[in-house]
């Protein structure tokens, strides 16, 4: 039975081809020179830039905090995270490998020579490299495929890692690429242990270099990445250069240089800087520093933000799209799929004769496809005539043509593989050039001999049906009476574990009902408000889904290390990842939650809607997905959590009407960032700090202020604005901003400063109405600095007290510079 692919069933491929329709009758091969854009994509892409207003990130945060959350999406899917890799955009692969040459450090402090060392079959973006460090007093070196993979062999059987990077010594930079451009041969990538410690010296010794030498390695992705899984957890190399639009066809104009963290040091020779690269730059005195983040000290000027954006669709799409048949990874399938296309192709090409039973095709390839490990979905050839002459690759493109086939001709700007291929030798490179041949151009034979090749290369809409138009063209056209044997096709079938998902069961959740009074007695606290002279906490708030509505404690709640228990554990994100705040949609602020402690539950209500129910301990429900998340009010953290499932998604989408809206809860652990070193504090999803301390009597003071008329807040609806977890009311407005720390009940807090203020203040909480007071009157009487309300961090109990339960009506004493 015929199929279309060994490895995606037919229905899939329909769908898969129903995307490329625009295709009509166009058999496309050359994927390897871009991939193809699905036809959703740019719906999807459209239909966001409508909706959105996306601005320049050095200006809007929400669009700095897309692009962080894109950074996390593309490490990723390479299998790694931020804590290992940092994504550098760039205008493609070219540029990041530009990028490494110009910033790397090869000499050591006492100034002995480092080498530059690259493969010949590079792609030619690589060979001219080297004309980038003839001003840095380098060694330049290259070495042959044949010379590259023998010495990969050699295993330095004294060393288990890799050997540590020393200062005294100069550093050697590799590079080569992960997948050939020429022919898809897949160079070793399971090696770098042995390159870096040493396995190449003695090349290098033989070339009169220094061989006592730190090792870095470059690899060049950008072929490799297209089709085949890049996991950075298995092989860690230095610097990994791609470009976007080889994968998914849009954008172009879009790269990535992945670096290693821990190899990051040694890119510090680069001078250059611009706009938004430097913390400050001096432009009458020769004084800049750059910024401390290693992205932001490459990413000169406005980064392509809309096209980065556009990126999340990119692999949203794909993974949708593309079955996970093989490994339950998309792109494990594509790369068995494209595989095993170039594998029929090839057969075919290899056994194709002419009459007199002479080989119809010369194959310039470095595999037999008995290897997937080892060879990629390209397939590279010439075709002989039944006389044994070559027909040049400009007649076979004409041809190709009008069957309407789409591959690529030539020598694929990769000399060194051409060379090697068509065994052309430097000094017949250079007669050529002298006799008119220049890349890129149609004289594809000279005096009989050819000066490039035919590639075609598959991607995952191709299926069987493309590689017999290509075998009909060339037998109609080229040929007559071709002995043409199809190898067999089956489909192949890969056991995998499926896992199954499991909607949350918010039938049985939504039926529990909050007993408040019940709740409000756990602990056995008062209610009543016993006045007198002392400052008393006189209320407690926790806000358990960042940004939505507050769940008012009466009598106390229980301390934990990242703050109250349960405040601010759980975010909505968006589809594109990122955080969704009142910001964005003031509705947020009308889901008011529930926590009932005895039955471990969190319940939401909106109105209009039915309350729904989660647990609050997902760990004990095996329906919650573990996902990771950057989110948007601390868009350096990235977010491990859990995904409570798609019924409190549907849930809220519905409340506050948009779709594909995501809850998750936090899992892993955050740390507040502090100017000294007084100890690790833990943080939840909330901004900068554990609690925020609001005083009503500032509060007071400042509704004094405010003149609008329109403006017609009551001071309890006032304090809502300003989120706090802890509310006071002193006699004197103001003083809290003099406090260094303070005692409420038995336990210690340290005051973190001020808190600055956005225009979530400007957000009726009851309501989700915008107002402009109370942000204005504020501005206007501290001269501009938004400043509202203390931040503390927890310190401890006191007096050797062991219950972690804040009470609220606790005494509060304060401690100032002046009292202390």
């Amino acid at each position: 039975m015929s199929v279309a692919s060994n490895i995606i069933d037919d229905q899939r491929m329909r769908i898969i081809r129903n995307e490329f329709s625009r295709l009509g009758d166009k058999c496309y091969l050359d994927n390897a020179g871009t991939a193809l854009y699905p036809q959703s994509l740019l719906k999807v892409i459209n239909d966001d830039l409508l909706k959105n207003v996306y601005m320049n990130p050095h200006s809007d945060k929400y669009t700095r905090d897309c692009i962080d959350q894109i950074r996390c999406t593309i490490l990723n899917h390479f299998n790694s995270d931020t804590s290992t890799y940092s994504v550098i955009f760039t205008s493609g692969t070219t540029q990041s490998l530009k990028l490494v040459l110009e910033s790397f450090q090869f000499q050591n402090y006492n100034e002995e020579k480092g080498s530059f060392i690259y493969l010949r079959d590079n792609h030619t973006s690589v060979i001219g490299l080297r004309e980038l460090v003839k001003n840095k007093d380098v060694d330049v070196v290259h070495i042959s495929h044949s010379e590259f993979l023998s010495s990969l062999k050699i295993s330095q059987i004294s060393h288990e890692g890799c050997q540590e990077k020393d200062i005294n010594k100069s550093n050697t930079l590799l590079v080569y690429p992960m997948q050939s451009n020429f022919n898809g041969f897949k160079y070793p990538i399971n090696c770098l242990k042995n390159i870096q410690n040493g396995c190449l010296s003695g090349y290098l010794k033989k070339q009169l270099c220094e061989v006592n030498c730190n090792w870095y390695i470059l690899l060049d992705a950008a072929s490799f990445v297209a089709t085949s899984k890049l996991d950075l957890s298995v092989t860690q190399p230095d610097f990994v250069c791609l470009s976007f639009y080889k994968i998914f066809g849009f954008p172009t104009g879009l790269g990535a240089l992945l670096v290693k963290n821990g190899s990051a040091n040694v890119l510090s020779q680069r001078n250059y800087f611009g706009g938004g690269t430097v913390d400050i730059a001096l432009s009458s005195e020769d004084f800049h520093v750059k910024r401390s983040t290693l992205h932001e000290r490459f990413e000169d000027g406005t980064l392509p933000f809309l096209s980065i954006i556009a990126l999340k669709h990119c692999f949203d799409i794909i993974s949708h799209l593309i079955p996970k048949t093989v490994n339950n990874n998309v792109m494990d399938t594509i790369s068995y799929h494209t595989y095993y296309l170039a594998k029929d192709l090839y057969e075919q090409l290899k056994d194709l004769k002419h009459e007199n039973g002479a080989k119809a095709a010369v194959l310039y390839m470095d595999t037999d496809f008995t290897d997937i490990n080892i060879q990629g979905g390209i397939v590279t050839f010439n075709l002989l005539r039944q006389d044994g002459s070559y027909i040049g690759y400009a007649e076979f493109q004409h041809m190709a043509d009008l069957f309407n086939i789409s591959t690529r001709t030539g020598c694929f700007c990769n000399s060194g593989s051409c060379q090697r291929h068509l065994n052309i030798s430097n000094k017949e490179m250079k007669a050529m050039h002298k006799a008119g041949h220049k890349c890129g151009d149609e004289i594809d034979l000279i005096d009989g001999k050819p000066t490039g090749a035919v590639r075609v290369s598959f991607g995952y809409h191709n299926t069987f049906d493309d590689v017999d138009k290509l075998i009909l063209m060339i037998s109609k056209c080229l040929f007559k009476n071709l002995n043409i044997h199809k190898p067999e096709r089956t489909m192949i079938n890969f056991n995998n574990n499926k896992k199954e998902t499991i909607n949350v069961n918010s039938k049985e959740q939504t039926s529990v009902i909050l007993n408040i009074k019940k709740f409000f007695n756990l602990h056995g606290m008062p209610e009543v408000y016993n006045q007198n002279s002392k400052i008393l906490l006189s209320e407690i708030a926790i806000f358990p889904i960042k940004s939505c509505g507050a769940f008012k404690i009466k009598t106390g709640w229980k301390i934990g290390k990242k703050g109250f228990k349960y405040d601010r554990e759980w975010m909505i994100v968006k589809d594109n990842g990122v955080c969704l705040t009142q910001k964005q949609n003031t509705l947020m602020c009308k889901i008011q939650p529930f926590i009932d402690l005895e039955n471990k539950c969190l319940t939401l209500c909106f109105s209009g809607l039915q309350p729904i129910s989660i647990p609050l301990d997902p760990t004990n429900n095996n329906q919650y997905i573990e996902t990771q998340v950057c989110q948007s009010k601390v868009c350096t953290d990235v977010v491990k959590g859990y995904d409570c499932g798609d019924e409190v998604a549907d849930w809220i989408s519905n409340a506050l009407g948009v779709s594909y809206l995501r809850l998750i809860k936090q899992s892993s652990e955050r740390v507040q960032k502090q100017k000294s070193n007084e100890g690790v504090k833990m943080l939840s999803l909330s901004n900068q700090a554990q609690y925020l301390l609001v005083n009503k009597a500032t509060v007071r003071w400042l509704k004094s202020k405010i003149t609008d008329m329109t403006f017609t807040d009551d001071i309890d609806s006032l304090v809502d604005r300003f989120r706090g977890n802890l509310i006071i009311d002193t006699s004197q407005e103001l003083i809290e901003r003099e406090w260094q720390k303070l005692v409420i009940g038995q336990h210690e807090f340290k005051v973190e400063g001020q808190c600055s203020r956005c225009q979530m203040v400007c957000i009726d909480q009851k309501t989700g109405e915008k107002t402009v007071e109370p942000l204005r009157t504020i501005s206007q009487e501290f001269g501009g600095k938004l400043r509202f309300g203390i931040y503390l961090s927890y310190i401890g109990p006191v007096n050797g007290c062991k219950d972690h339960i804040l009470a609220t009506y606790s005494e509060v004493n304060p401690f100032s510079k002046m009292s202390q």
